[in-house]
């Protein structure tokens, strides 16, 4: 039988070989990478498509938005809500004034400044000519409510046509242009020149959509002008569960070119299919005016 100080000694000459071993062979945790199936350009589509949110109205009752302009940094508070493919009307408010609001339908809005009391109006292709790129109705939309869409300058072609679908930072990445093409264009004028002569347009956009590869929301989207060297960028995040279906908390929209504009907008207070009122009232006494 052992004695104590014998105990001790066998406890001891235990901990000694613990250590010892423990230097000599450390034991790693393998991580093993993520697994992602490679699916086609229509598949993924198709899987984004079943997983958009499903609406006849959208409301978001609370929006916080950040602008930072060349460091400087403004901040106002408003909503937004939609009636599906027909009207988008948009609030702002600061420190409880309101601000303006924006109404946006299929061919044509109008923008009410409350602080001048001025209403302007005017077809949607103003808004196209004054942020420089194509944009209608149906892009705002999708933008607004986390939806996928194609960024054709043809109206004619098949949406997602010749779009390619590669994998990138664990997520799938649709895209209108291969990189490795945009990289002949930047050293080959000449090539840059035919594709853009072909495609018979002024304006040359590569756009790039990335998605969720377990819940194929869209997470970030890239729309870039190859011409002129700006694009914009939009990132979508804290998504949460609306009626068992994910929308985001966040939309983080930035401008890539010379001027560095960063637009954050957080996301609280959503319903779905509970909005009736679209009533659009201004007071007579404000001043009209179309712009074009």
């Amino acid at each position: 039988m052992f004695n104590f100080k014998q105990l001790i000694y066998c406890f001891l000459i235990a901990i000694i070989f613990t250590f010892f071993f423990s230097g000599c062979k450390q034991v790693q945790k393998i991580v093993l990478p993520k697994r992602i199936k490679h699916y086609s350009v229509e598949r993924v589509i198709k899987l984004v498509n079943e997983k958009s949110l499903k609406y006849e109205t959208l409301s978001v009752k609370k929006a916080t938005i950040s602008l930072s302009n060349e460091g400087k940094v403004t901040s106002i508070r408003g909503s937004y809500k939609i009636r599906r493919d027909s009207i988008i009307q948009i609030y702002a408010q600061k420190l409880a004034i309101p601000v303006a609001k924006l109404e946006i339908n299929t061919d044509s809005f109008r923008l009410v400044n409350y602080i001048d009391q001025q209403l302007y109006f005017g077809k949607n292709n103003y808004l196209t000519k004054l942020l420089g790129f194509d944009l209608d109705f149906k892009i705002i939309q999708a933008l607004l409510s986390n939806q996928i869409f194609s960024f054709r300058l043809d109206a004619k072609e098949k949406d997602f046509k010749d779009f390619v679908c590669d994998i990138e930072d664990n997520m799938y990445k649709i895209s209108s242009i291969r990189d490795r093409k945009v990289k002949r264009f930047n050293k080959n004028e000449a090539k840059l020149e035919r594709y853009r002569n072909r495609l018979e347009i002024g304006q040359l956009i590569k756009q790039d959509i990335y998605i969720d590869t377990d819940s194929f929301v869209v997470k970030k989207m890239v729309l870039y002008d190859l011409e002129n060297n700006n694009g914009v960028r939009l990132e979508f995040s804290k998504f949460e569960k609306v009626t068992e279906q994910w929308f985001p908390g966040l939309i983080e929209i930035s401008l890539l070119g010379q001027k560095k504009i960063d637009l954050t907008i957080e996301l609280s207070k959503i319903s779905l299919d509970d909005e009736k009122n679209y009533l659009f009232t201004v007071s007579p006494k404000y001043s009209r005016k179309f712009v074009d």
